[in-house]
């Protein structure tokens, strides 16, 4: 029973098509209407047969008193007997006919004669009545009994004849009956004809429209809705043209603006920079027209560099906007000494904190490269543990030493460092990497990306990370990513490299930047 009443109220909650609530509407009025003009022409027809059947019975009353008088001045023996045998002759007649309640009452000499047969019910009510003195009878009581009565008042004999209001009901219900077979029946075809100018109308015109707006919604803003015959519809197509127009030129100015954001993206990314005795190739490919991730190599005063891998929480325009405030931070904190990572990491979370909008938040690796000393000293803001791997096939993990950057103003970091020996290679990433899934919803994770890294070849690093970049690609089966997608890898100029080029990189640091909107 709860599924039941379940199922109605979802039937209830249900929206409904315009062409079904204007046939509901259309029918149930029909079928109001209907149902009362059958009941008011019900009522009309009794009182009309009641009306009939009364004159009927006045007439036949006068026959049978006429005849009745006759009778009894003709036969002056055995005039009962004789208007018996009379009365039940005509009353046998009369239910053969058509009267199957028919009932005739003679008052002669006194006494009452009768014929034809009654219930108990009828007896008793027929009891009330005083066949001796008829100007004492009610019509409207007759009829509140059921009954119908006719008389005709004699010096000799008076004639009451009675019939039943059901026998008059049952023809009339019969009638009503037929009525309403045909009325239901021109209403069904009513029904048909106006379902189908609703459907030829409104529905057809609705669903084109429907579909319009479909295919707008989709992205087709060259869709155009056809026109109509009926001005109403006519108006709401000319208001679906005007405002798949304007979505167009509002997409159109939207791209553009789009376009411009992600050329400045792409300037603030660096381009051709070379870092002494350090080879670095990245793959930088947004989820949008413009990312929420960022990195960036900057010289230092002092001849070190600062390398950066930054996300910002979100997507689109506002992490965009974080990225870009992230990069003007970093160039702010490091134009002055001190250069330790742990230092600027401060002064940036504490402006990120003071400036972007509550709940945002970035996680940053930031490390300083110390070309003399091999040195690397790094800090990691909640970002995902850098892959650092050994010439020898080790496998190390730079894991985060702190809080996310705009969680708290105060926050602290743990510094440390690491020396890089001699063709040593790192991987910095973003978690748009490691959350790519495949049709089944399955995360390509840190793991299968350790392994991906770990199994080195004598390629270039770029050749190496877009082996990464490929593999990724293929497990998402070739789709745009869902998430900005950021490679970074770092490896130390082997001391053939650095003789061959006079200490500085034998190869030209590499990149691959992919806008994909």
């Amino acid at each position: 029973m709860s599924v039941l009443f379940a199922s109605i109220a979802r039937f209830k909650n249900q929206p409904r098509t315009i062409r079904f609530q204007l046939l509901l509407s259309v029918n149930l009025t029909l079928s109001i209407a209907l149902a009362g003009l059958l009941i008011l022409q019900y009522y009309r027809e009794i009182e009309h047969a009641t009306a009939q059947m009364r004159t009927g019975l006045n007439d036949e009353a006068i026959a049978i008193q006429s005849a009745v008088s006759h009778l009894i001045q003709d036969h002056t023996d055995h005039q009962d007997r004789n208007v018996q045998s009379y009365i039940n002759k005509v009353c046998s007649e009369m239910r053969k006919s058509a009267s199957p309640g028919h009932r005739i009452i003679v008052s002669l000499n006194g006494k009452y004669i009768q014929t034809g047969h009654a219930s108990p019910d009828s007896e008793a009510i027929l009891s009330e009545f005083d066949f001796t003195n008829p100007k004492s009878f009610n019509l409207a009581d007759f009829q509140q009994h059921q009954l119908v009565i006719g008389y005709k008042t004699g010096k000799g004999a008076s004639v009451f004849v009675i019939e039943t209001l059901k026998n008059v009901r049952r023809a009339i219900r019969t009638k009503v009956l037929l009525q309403l077979g045909v009325l239901g029946a021109l209403g069904l075809i009513a029904a048909g004809i106006v379902n189908l100018v609703l459907l030829k109308f409104v529905g057809r015109p609705l669903n084109q429209l429907l579909k319009t707006v479909e295919n707008i919604r989709s992205g087709n803003l060259d869709t155009m809705a056809p026109g109509f015959t009926s001005s109403e519809m006519n108006l709401l197509s000319s208001s679906i043209n005007s405002m798949s127009a304007a979505l167009k030129e509002n997409d159109r100015d939207r791209r553009s603006q789009m376009e411009k954001a992600r050329k400045i993206q792409q300037y603030l990314l660096p381009h051709g920079v070379q870092i002494s005795q350090l080879e670095t190739a990245h793959i930088f490919e947004p989820a949008d027209s413009v990312a929420g991730d960022y990195y960036d190599f900057l010289p230092l005063s002092d001849g070190s560099w600062l390398i950066c891998i930054a996300d910002v929480s979100g997507h689109g325009v506002p992490a965009a906007m974080g990225a870009a405030m992230l990069k003007s931070l970093l160039l702010a904190a490091s134009e002055k000494p001190p250069y330790d990572p742990v230092t600027i990491m401060k002064e940036v979370n504490r402006q990120f904190t003071a400036s972007i909008l509550p709940g945002n938040f970035a996680s940053m690796f930031l490390a300083r490269w110390e070309p003399e000393s091999h040195t690397l000293t790094w800090v990691s803001a909640g970002h995902l543990p850098a892959l650092l791997q050994k010439k020898s096939g080790a496998l190390e993990t730079l894991k985060s030493t702190g809080l996310l950057v705009g969680i708290d103003l105060n926050a602290e970091w743990e510094q440390k460092t690491t020396i890089l020996s001699s063709e040593d290679r790192i991987l910095l990433f973003s978690d748009g990497v490691t959350e790519s899934t495949n049709a089944e919803g399955t995360l390509f994770g840190v793991d299968r990306l350790t392994d991906l890294f770990s199994h080195r070849t004598d390629s270039s690093l770029l050749t190496e990370i877009m082996r990464i970049n490929e593999t990724i690609a293929k497990w998402r089966s070739n789709a745009s990513p869902n998430d900005d997608l950021t490679l970074v890898a770092l490896e130390r100029q082997s001391v053939a490299d650095l003789n061959q080029s006079g200490g500085r990189s034998s190869r030209e640091n590499e990149e691959l930047n992919v806008f994909t909107r």
